[in-house]
Order: structure tokens, then C-alpha cells, then sequence
């Protein structure tokens, strides 16, 4: 499949497409394409490609392996490129609530740049055999970013901290270095994030300053928060949260002496300050963690090392890709046709090579976990179902291929992360439901599809025929296949876990059961071997009379579900914007006229003239010259004639006899 995305478009007059060059293959003149073994290519849309930096995981956080003079080189450069970002410095207390809060880590999650800032996290580092370079605090950052920011002509805003604060921190950083260029400062009072005048006030300031960088001293999780709802205003500045820096800075609060801040006692010096504050902070609730998390990293880096693993040089979760430009297009003709295409080469995702480790060296979190459990459910009278002729898992999402494709990377990672061997997938789907076929073939023999055999036994009796499978003491992860995540699996398994209970469920924010769940199958041997059963309504309410079900309350949904044409769309357009670096959550009423993302599958037949924004082609289907789709989806068989336009439509072919395409909403016909 074809894959183009775009970079924010944030002036609607500037959200008109340039010329894209014939879709062929592409020489060695001018680069290749490549498949990536599923039959599927990917192009991606940027002025210039974002670089990756070597990272590593550390108790399923990740952390860029850099120095602070790379950190400073890699925002300016991307700064340079006209790419913004959101810059994490977690501490020991941020790594602590990662997994507690979902909320929180999805935060730490969707960084730009992630870098550990406390000692006790590069400690930990080595004992698992992945050292980080060096400690990069936030504290010092603020100094040496905003110095090297200067001398490019990078300009600095200061927002949050206590009354005159961030004024006095922006004085010591001009007396400090004359060449740093402060645009602006800004205090908002307690309790902004609730009032919209504040709320008004702030995004106006931001907007007149314009800022290169925003410094945010909010204290955590707030600043964090703000900055994922301030980023849209500047999404092509880099953001940063740096919590008590700006007393540091204008002297209100001293700072721990060099040597004590090179051991790792810094945090001693800071209680020694603010004993009540801190106390529980640091030594009730962080020392034990610390310890925890040592002896934790030490069994980890014990396989590790014994295989000799090198420092790692690049990011798992990155792919290594080759570039290649289009040539500059001119300013004038970019108003009436579309953008130039920059090729994405990604190399194949291998799996992970997974050692077995020895029963004292595996981890307890999740080291009962036996299976990944997809709902595939029933096929329910739906457009978008009768539409496309195929399984909802099998539509595509990304140049990776499709939504199943999405979760079996998912149960991979979940695997990594619990030093399991692997996790086996089990797609449910009942006698009536089309079987998923798009799974890619770096996936077989790590899932199966079964069949229900009685469309009579409910979410809950499968679950229970499933477990006869295991023993008690046995965990199953429980999802409904049709969503896209909008958290990382294991993050979701490791919360799920660390509630306790034989099952921990995830619950939206009206009291309702969402679809992702951890259950023992002792629990689930107390529903009836026969009858319809239903989970929420029968099965839980039932577990909960004897055993203990834990509920993790979650102000956003866990996925996006794909029900229909909207929710395809809505979770593609998400999907993308984070993969592509742009703000995952936006104003809801706020319009938004950039594209996100366009794919075409192998098969499918689009011509180069085409405008296809947030929409896919499936393969069998035409688009042809000058058509223009947008939030639609071509299926197999139907054509988009010449100079045709199709919005927020099903596209579907109409039976042989007919000369017409139609859509499955009564808007616009498409004419062949």
C-alpha cells in the first residue's frame, strides 16, 4: 500500500497540496520502493525527515540514549527543519507513574524526546547491560538550551512557575548569556486550566510571542497536561516541562553542589529543603522504588549479558529508513496541485529474539500471561462491513498493513516486556464472521483464528471454554480486536496487573467495562460451561461474588473502536498524527483542514493526478484522473471517475449490468 502523509498545516491558506510525480516505480536515479513483506510500500510527505536517536527500555519507559550536547543539537536541528516537539526528562518519581496512571504515561509515551533526568534511572540503565551516555537534567538543560538556542537566533518563553518567577528567571538567563533571546514570560494564576479566560489569555501570548521554545514550570503531571493542549498553537516549536527550574534559575530555591549532584544525591539536598514536602515523596515512597527498581534492572541485565548484547545504536521502535527529495516546488503552483513525495524505505520488523529466560531471572509481573485474546465478535449489519468484503481486522492502517498486523506487534512488545518467550494470539470470530487473512509473514505461528462453534455462548462463555485451556493460576489478556489503541498493550497489561485482583478491568468514564481486560481463568471457571453468557452483564457481576475484580477508572477510552466509516476515519486520522509527530488530541470543535494521511493498497489503481486526503483505496478499486476523495473509503471494484468528487462516503460498485459506482450514503454518485 501507498502511504503519504503531511506535515501540521495549521493557515488554511497554506493547506493546498503541490505536484506529485506519477505513482511508478521508482529507478535507481531516484530511489526505490520497498516492500516490507506484506505487499505493501510506504511515501511519506516532509520537508525533511525527523532523525532517529538510539534509545533504550527501562521498565517499558523509553529513554533516548543521549548526552545533553546531543539533546541540544537534535532540537535545533530539528527546529532548523521546521519540525517542533515535546521534550520528557522522567525522574524516578515520573518512571514510579508511568504504568499507575495510563494517563500520565500516554503523556510520557507520545514524547518527541525522552530523557532520563535522576541518576537512580542511569544506574539502572547499566545493571541491565543498556547504559545511558549520562544523567540529562532538566535543570540544566533550561541553561545550556537556551545559550545554544541564542546563538541560532531561537527564541525562549517562559511559562508557569510561582508570581515574578519566570521574570526573574528570564533576567538570569540574559545576565547569563547575552546572546539567549527571551520572547516572552507569563504566570498564570491557580487554577487556569479551568478557566477559559486564562486558558484565552495564555494561547493569545503564546500566539503574539511566537516562541521557538516554551519552557512550562508547572510541576507534574500539570505541566505535561498544559503542554499537550498548548502544543497545536506552536506545533512547529519544541516544548518542555521543567518543574521547579525557574526558582533554580532566579535563585529562590538553591541547588545540591555539583558533587553531590554527579553521585545521585541530589534529592538529599532538596529534603533537607522542604523536609515536609518531600519526605513521603522521596524516602516513603521513592526508596523502596529505587531499590526495586535496581534489583529489577540487575536480573534483567543478567541475560543481556550473557549475550553480549551491544549499546544500543538505534531505537527499536524506529524504523532505519533511506530518503530520498523531490525537487523544490514552486510556492505559486503548490496552491492548485499536490505536495511533493519524499519515499520512506522502511526495513522489514523483524521479531524480537526472544531467550527464555530462567525462572528466576523472569519477571513477576505477568510471567503467568498465556494468551492474547481478540474478540473478533459477530458481523453486525453495518456499511462499513457489507462494504468492504472483508474482516474489519483486515483493513489497512499504516505501511506495517493492517489492524491485525497492529495487534500482533502489540502482543510482541507485550512479550518483550514480560520476558516471555512469546505470547500466542487467539483471534475469536464466530461461524457468520469473514476470517482475517492480512496477517503479515513475520506473524505466523504466533497466532491462530478459531471459530466459535455456537454463536450462542456470548463474550463470556468463549472466554470460559478458553480457559479450560490453562491452569488457575493462568492470566489471559482480553481485547475487542476492532479498536486501534490508543495506549501502548503493555502499558495497559502492566496497569491492568498492578491493580490485583483475578481480573482487572479497564473502565470508561460513565462506569461501563471497556474492551481490554486481565483475567485469572480460575475466575473464569465460574461461568456455566453451557448457555449465552454475556462479560459485562453476567459474567463480572457473577466473578465478583467470589473473587476480587478491580476496576482502573480511565478518563479517555483505552482504543478508538471501528464501527464505521467515521470510526475508521477518526482512528486512521489519530493513528497517523502521532506517528507522524503531530498533537494526538485536538479541540474537538476546532476545525481542522490539514490531511493526515492517505493510503492506496497494493492492486489499488490511483492515478497521480488524484487528490486522496484521509481516505483509503482498497485493492480492486479505481480512482482516476483529477478525482478527489476526502474521509472516504474506495472498496474493491468500484471506481472514482475522472474529476469526481466523494466526501465522507462509502464508494461501492454497483452490480455489472450498472454503469455507475454509487455510495453507500446518499451524497454524491460516482459516475464511471
Amino acid at each position: 500500500m501507498y502511504l503519504r502523509y503531511r506535515e501540521p498545516v495549521w493557515d488554511a491558506a497554506e493547506a493546498a497540496e503541490p505536484s506529485v510525480p506519477p505513482r511508478r516505480p521508482i529507478n535507481g536515479n531516484g530511489g526505490r520502493r520497498h516492500d516490507n513483506g506484506s505487499g505493501s510500500h510506504a511515501l511519506l510527505r516532509s520537508p525533511a525527515p525527523a532523525r532517529s536517536l538510539p534509545a533504550i527500555h527501562l521498565d517499558g519507559v523509553k529513554l533516548h540514549a543521549v548526552t545533553e550536547a546531543q539533546v541540544i543539537t537534535h532540537i535545533l536541528d530539528e527546529l532548523d527543519h521546521g519540525h517542533g516537539g515535546v521534550v520528557v526528562t522522567p525522574n524516578l518519581d515520573h518512571l514510579r507513574r508511568y504504568c499507575r496512571d495510563l494517563s500520565f504515561g500516554a503523556l510520557i509515551a507520545e514524547a518527541d524526546l525522552i530523557v532520563a533526568d535522576g541518576m537512580p534511572l542511569v544506574w539502572a540503565s547499566r545493571l541491565q547491560a543498556t547504559p545511558l551516555p549520562q544523567r540529562v537534567a532538566g535543570s540544566n538543560l533550561i541553561l545550556s538550551l537556551s545559550a545554544a538556542a541564542g546563538t541560532r537566533g531561537r527564541s525562549v518563553f517562559l511559562l508557569g512557575g510561582d508570581p515574578d518567577t519566570a521574570r526573574d528567571a528570564a533576567v538570569r538567563l540574559k545576565e547569563t548569556y547575552p546572546s539567549c533571546i527571551v520572547a516572552g514570560t507569563h504566570f498564570p494564576p491557580f487554577g487556569f486550566q479551568n478557566d477559559q479566560r486564562e486558558m484565552s489569555a495564555i494561547i493569545q501570548v503564546l500566539s503574539d510571542a511566537k516562541p521557538d521554545i516554551v519552557y512550562v514550570a508547572l510541576g507534574s503531571p500539570k505541566q505535561e497536561k498544559l503542554i499537550a493542549r498548548l502544543r497545536p498553537i506552536l506545533p512547529n516549536a519544541w516544548w518542555m516541562g521543567v518543574g521547579n527550574s525557574f526558582s533554580f534559575l532566579a535563585g529562590r530555591v538553591r541547588r545540591a553542589p555539583l558533587w553531590m549532584q554527579r553521585i545521585g544525591l541530589e534529592w538529599l539536598h532538596r529534603l533537607f529543603q522542604e523536609p515536609r514536602r518531600l519526605f513521603k515523596r522521596y524516602v516513603v515512597v521513592g526508596v523502596p522504588f529505587a531499590a526495586s527498581l535496581l534489583t529489577r534492572s540487575l536480573w534483567k541485565g543478567i541475560p543481556n549479558r550473557l549475550r553480549r548484547r551491544p549499546r544500543p545504536s538505534a531505537s527499536p521502535e524506529i524504523l532505519p529508513t533511506t530518503v530520498v527529495q523531490s525537487p523544490a516546488v514552486d510556492p505559486v503552483a503548490a496552491a492548485v496541485t499536490p505536495a511533493p513525495i519524499i519515499e520512506l524505505l522502511p526495513t522489514p520488523v523483524t521479531a524480537p529474539t526472544a531467550v527464555s529466560p530462567s525462572a528466576s531471572t523472569q519477571p513477576k509481573a505477568l510471567s503467568r500471561l498465556r494468551a492474547l485474546v481478540l474478540l473478533g465478535g459477530s458481523v453486525r449489519a453495518s456499511e462499513l462491513i457489507s462494504a468492504i468484503q472483508r474482516s474489519v481486522l483486515d483493513l489497512p492502517l499504516d505501511e506495517n498493513g493492517s489492524v491485525l498486523n497492529h495487534w500482533l506487534a502489540h502482543a510482541d512488545e507485550v512479550a518483550r516486556w514480560a520476558s516471555l518467550e512469546r505470547l500466542p494470539v487467539r483471534v475469536m470470530v464466530n461461524q457468520s464472521a469473514l476470517e482475517p487473512r492480512s496477517a503479515d509473514v513475520r506473524f505466523y505461528g504466533r497466532f491462530r483464528v478459531e471459530r466459535d462453534l455456537s454463536d450462542y455462548r456470548g463474550t463470556g462463555g468463549v472466554l470460559r471454554d478458553l480457559a479450560a485451556d490453562y491452569d488457575d493460576d493462568d492470566l489471559i489478556l482480553m481485547a475487542n480486536a476492532a479498536q486501534v489503541l490508543l495506549d501502548p498493550l503493555p502499558s495497559l497489561a502492566a496497569a491492568l496487573h498492578r491493580k490485583g485482583g483475578e481480573v482487572a478491568v479497564v473502565s470508561h468514564e460513565d462506569g461501563t467495562p471497556s474492551g481490554v481486560m486481565l483475567l485469572s481463568c480460575k475466575a473464569l471457571r465460574l461461568i456455566p460451561p453451557r448457555g449465552f453468557v454475556d462479560m459485562k452483564e453476567q459474567a463480572l457481576p457473577l466473578i465478583a461474588s467470589k473473587y476480587d475484580v478491580r476496576v482502573m477508572h480511565r478518563r479517555r477510552p483505552t482504543g478508538l473502536p471501528i464501527r464505521s466509516l467515521a470510526d475508521y476515519v477518526q482512528a486512521l486520522r489519530f493513528h497517523h498524527r502521532r506517528k507522524g509527530g503531530r498533537p494526538a488530541a485536538t479541540d474537538p470543535l476546532a476545525e481542522d483542514w490539514s490531511p493526515t494521511f492517505s493510503l492506496a493498497e497494493q492492486g489499488a489503481s490511483v492515478d497521480h493526478s488524484a487528490r486522496v486526503h484521509d481516505s483509503v483505496v482498497l485493492r480492486g478499486a479505481r480512482v482516476d484522473a483529477g478525482a478527489v476523495l476526502v474521509r472516504s473509503v474506495v472498496c474493491p471494484g468500484a471506481i472514482v471517475s475522472r474529476d469526481r468528487t466523494a466526501v465522507d462516503q462509502l464508494v461501492i460498485a454497483l452490480p455489472a449490468d450498472s454503469r455507475k459506482s454509487r455510495a453507500c450514503q446518499p451524497a454524491l454518485a460516482e459516475a464511471r
